[in-house]
Parts: C-alpha cells; sequence; structure tokens
C-alpha cells in the first residue's frame, strides 16, 4: 500500500521529527512511503522519495498530486489540510497531533475531517478519556516517542569516541536560551580548546548570537547551523547535549538526544525533570542563570567517565518511549 506522510508546520508543533522517522520505518517494513510536505521544510538529506507542495497549495490540487503519485491511503501530521485532500481524493487517512494543539488559522470542518478518519492518533500523557466529541470515536492517545540514532557501534555511547563535540537545537528566540549558552560557553571555551560548540536553529536572535560569537573570538570553536540541518547526524558524532531553554521548550529534542545515548545538561523547565533524572541521566540546571550552567557543562567536559556512566541511563529513555509503538498504530497489519 503506497502511502503519504504529510508533515505539518505549525509555530508550535513541527511534524518533520516524527513524520520522516515514521515513513522511514515503514518503509523499511515493505509499504511504499512518500515524505510530503511544504516546499523547503522537508529534509534535503533523505533518501525517502518527497513530495513538495507550496505553501498556499489548496487541498483540491493536492488532492490531485495525491492520486497522481498513486497514493492509497495518507498519514498527516498536523496537516488538515492533507486530510481534507485525502478526503478529496477518496483516500483513506489517518491524522495525528499533540493533545490541546491549537491550528494557527481556524479550521472550520475539524471535528467533520477527523470523525472521516479511520484513526485519529493523540499525542499527550493525560490520564483523562480523550474528547471523542473533538477528536471522534477512533482516537487514541499515545506517548511522544523519542527518535533515537543508531550509532555506528550501539554498544557504545556515543560519547566512548571522544570527539569533543557538543549539540544544542532549538528556536533561537529569547525562550530558546541560547543567549545564556553562549555566555557560558565565552567562559569555557578559551579553557577547552579541543572543544566545538554546534547550534542547530533558526529565530530572530540568530543574528544577535552570531554577532555574540564573533566579538568574543568564539568563531573557532563554535557554529550555527540552520534548523534544516541533520540533527541526527551531529547528534551520532556529540559528546554532551545541552538544552538551554527558559521556557517548556526543545524537550522533543532532548528527548531525542538522550535516546541516543547521549548525557545531557538542560534547564529545569517545566518537562524536563520528566525526561532527566538529575545527577543520573544528566545534569538539571536554573534555567536562564549562566554559572550554574556553566558548572554543570564543565563539569561533564572534564569527566569522561561521568559523561559515559550517564549517557548509558539517558539511553533508556529509548525503552520508555519505543518508537515502534508509536509506529505501529499507523501501520495496516
Amino acid at each position: 500500500m503506497k502511502t503519504i506522510v504529510f508533515v505539518g508546520n505549525h509555530k508550535h508543533f513541527s511534524g518533520l521529527r516524527l513524520g520522516s522517522r515514521l515513513a522511514r520505518v515503514l518503509n523499511e517494513k515493505g509499504r511504499q512511503t512518500v515524505l510530503a510536505g511544504v516546499k523547503g521544510k522537508l529534509p534535503k538529506n533523505t533518501d525517502l522519495k518527497t513530495l513538495e507542495f507550496s505553501a498556499s497549495a489548496k487541498a483540491k490540487s493536492m488532492a490531485e498530486a495525491f492520486k497522481k503519485e498513486g497514493a492509497e491511503r495518507v498519514i498527516s501530521l498536523a496537516s488538515l489540510a492533507a486530510c481534507e485532500a485525502a478526503d478529496l481524493a477518496s483516500l483513506p487517512y489517518i491524522y495525528c497531533e499533540p493533545e490541546n494543539f491549537k491550528e494557527e488559522k481556524t479550521v472550520k470542518n475539524k471535528k467533520t475531517l477527523l470523525k472521516k478518519a479511520e484513526k485519529v492518533v493523540v499525542i499527550g500523557k493525560g490520564d483523562k478519556p480523550l474528547d471523542k466529541k473533538l477528536y471522534g470515536p477512533r482516537a487514541v492517545r499515545t506517548a511522544n516517542p523519542a527518535v533515537w540514532v543508531e550509532h555506528y557501534n550501539t554498544d557504545k555511547p556515543a560519547c566512548f569516541k571522544k570527539e569533543n563535540n557538543i549539540v544544542s537545537a532549538g528556536k533561537l528566540a529569547k525562550n530558546g536560551g541560547f543567549d545564556v549558552l553562549l555566555k557560558t560557553w565565552a567562559r569555557l571555551a578559551p579553557a577547552h580548546t579541543t572543544w566545538h560548540l554546534t547550534i542547530v536553529g533558526d529565530g530572530l536572535n540568530k543574528a544577535a548570537l552570531k554577532k555574540f560569537i564573533e566579538k568574543n573570538h568564539l568563531s573557532g570553536s563554535t557554529e550555527i547551523v540552520s534548523a534544516d540541518s541533520d540533527l541526527y547526524s551531529l547528534l551520532r558524532n556529540a559528546d554532551i547535549y545541552v538544552s538551554p531553554a527558559r521556557a517548556a521548550e526543545g524537550l522533543d529534542e532532548l528527548l531525542d538526544a538522550m535516546a541516543s545515548k547521549l548525557p545531557v545538561v538542560a534547564t529545569d523547565v517545566e518537562g524536563a525533570d520528566e525526561l532527566v533524572a538529575n545527577a543520573v541521566s544528566g545534569l538539571l540546571v536554573n534555567a536562564g542563570e549562566e554559572e550554574p550552567l556553566t558548572v554543570a557543562l564543565d563539569e561533564l567536559m572534564v569527566n569522561w567517565g561521568k559523561r559515559v556512566g550517564m549517557a548509558i541511563e539517558a539511553s533508556r529513555m529509548k525503552e520508555r518511549f519505543p518508537f515502534e509503538a508509536f509506529a505501529a498504530l499507523f501501520d495496516e497489519e
């Protein structure tokens, strides 16, 4: 069965992280899978077949493209337009979104579309029954799965290679906390000349962050790369992951980094304490404060044994939030 996996892209949620992995898993199981989304938002380094649409594409033109592609069903992650297109093309579809998700623009026929769906997968952790009036009778709740990296040697943590790489990812805005991370790095880099920091992301503060790097002579040890860079290749070759957020942001990337066998330094924003066991699988520090972040990051940089121990504990996120269970919800067999 040929399947279109359409990844929605919204201010507070992107389907790309889950959609890319889901399409790959289904493809590996022998399902013909096409990764679809808005032009310029799909990964550039994927070996999956892709189908791109303009941001203003209408459901009718998308439906025609689905039929031309020979699609037999559609999986939509946070894109009701893709559901509408599937409905117009008379294709079965499954819809997925985070619980309490709000569209940037109101979709008047959302309830109708969800009632027509084969299944609605709601990503959440609540104990209360799902609102069937909103999600329809075939809705199921699931935990947010970890998208981990399969390392070259899966028996050893990534940091076992001692490549001295630190990675951090998220939106380059005030709540991202990257200004604090760079102030920390300006203190640490001169004492750790073999280490390198890579920040992955885009946002309003990108220019200011780059200016700070140049002003503080950090260009040789610091790099900011676009959000559409291959984060998972960077995680594969990292030793430490840092999540400097001031608010509950970047938790998906934090979860993925831990499941990828990386020790982490993370701020104590809401949700982080559910992922990071302080001093066991990583270090939790006060959000927005430079000194605690400096001390914690320095502690992991100088202590390889602690990094490895925490990496092994962190990798258990893969067991707590398995992707296989998530993917099974979309597999027709």
